[in-house]
């Protein structure tokens, strides 16, 4: 089976057009846009399918990653009107995320008219944690009423690193244990058991968990009610908290490589310097909370653009986590390249490529094979 995979994040879309046949994939071609250049997501889907010319006749599905499904979509599931509302009313809540990949689905639609559509949920990996890692400490019943849990992100990502780590040790994906990092413009921590998630750092949306390029992650709570006793209204509240908080308002970039060369500049960088300690400061204290929560066991698998790409993220990661028995090997560090990047006599470290498109495929194909395509 042939799909196209349509994958809508915060900094940009991608797009792939993956080969299915049981559990294996192959990617025949991949293309991504910077949101900030395509002019926005449809224009940024509309001109990604039009290049593939005549490629699209061949397309048997069209997959989608969208990021917030609330407590109702747990699982995949074919789109129709009501699904597509679904997701529209959950925009709020994933508002860089959840807009993006509508425009996406609409596009689709537009293009591709005859094609089965298949949302694959970046909230259902986490969705089976025990309840009090689902839950927040507030009235029940109002929990219950509005639907206030810690969701959970990224879950399509940590299942891709957790596949890869299955397959570097020979192992089932069922049988791992580990701290996954997705690490790049949203970054998120997930304790993974048995192969599923027991605990991650994102909670009742994306804002959640470590600081990231413009999200702020966990804040006191009070801080959002100071600003709004001083005047500020709920959105720009949310425009602060979403687009000009964590890199971007620390040092003045959202991108870690300037920030990175800020705070190694002699005579200045001191709100850089502040920035990439305050992050990875953060990223170590989660990531020793989840070992515990583990019983001391497990690997630590980076993934995302700064966990993939970034060798000084990560050299500071273990630096501080070296109380867990992580030392990495200087040239595989250095090197990033996928596979084991820690010493032998350490707890096993590795870096590898998330690849959602495969794991959106694999999940769209499953459900689309157990109804008749209809074309």
């Amino acid at each position: 089976m042939l799909l196209a995979v349509l994958n809508a994040g915060s900094a940009t879309v991608k797009a792939a057009l993956v080969e299915v046949d049981g559990a294996q994939t192959r990617i025949r071609w991949r293309q991504s846009r910077d949101l900030d250049r395509a002019g926005g997501a449809r224009a940024a889907f509309a001109a990604i399918l039009e290049s593939l010319g005549s490629q699209r006749d061949g397309i048997d599905a069209v997959g989608h990653r969208v990021v917030h499904g609330g407590n109702r979509f747990t699982e995949p599931v074919r789109v129709d009107a009501s699904v597509e509302a679904a997701i529209e009313a959950l925009s709020p809540l994933a508002p860089l995320h959840n807009p993006p990949a509508l425009e996406g689905l609409r596009v689709a639609r537009e293009q591709l008219p005859d094609r089965p559509a298949v949302a694959v949920f970046d909230t259902a990996f986490h969705a089976r944690r025990a309840p009090e890692s689902l839950r927040y400490p507030l009235a029940w019943d109002l929990c219950e009423e509005l639907g206030l849990y810690r969701y959970g992100f990224h879950g399509i990502a940590h299942a891709s690193l957790i596949e890869s780590l299955a397959a570097a040790e020979r192992t089932g994906p069922d049988e791992t244990c580990a701290v996954t990092l997705q690490l790049g413009a949203g970054c998120s921590a997930c304790a993974v058991e048995n192969g599923g998630s027991i605990e991650t750092s994102m909670g009742f949306s994306p804002l959640g968990g470590l600081p990231m390029a413009t999200r702020s992650g966990d804040l006191d709570p009070g801080i959002p009610l100071a600003l709004l006793r001083r005047g500020h209204d709920a959105a720009q509240v949310e425009d602060l908290f979403t687009r000009r908080s964590g890199l971007l308002g620390m040092a003045g970039s959202a991108d870690l490589r300037e920030v990175l060369a800020a705070a190694a500049a002699a005579g200045g960088g001191a709100r850089a310097r502040v920035a990439v300690a305050l992050f990875v400061r953060r990223i170590v204290a989660l990531t020793g909370a989840y070992f515990t929560l583990l019983g001391g066991r497990g690997a630590l698998v980076f993934g995302g653009g700064i966990g993939t790409h970034s060798a000084e993220i990560r050299r500071r990661v273990a630096d501080g986590l070296a109380a867990w028995n992580v030392t990495l090997d200087p040239a595989r560090n250095a090197a990033g390249e996928p596979g084991r990047i820690s010493v032998e006599s350490s707890r096993p470290v590795y870096v590898f490529e998330t690849d959602e498109e495969s794991q959106i495929a694999r999940s769209a194909a499953r459900l689309i094979e157990s109804e008749p395509l209809r074309r």
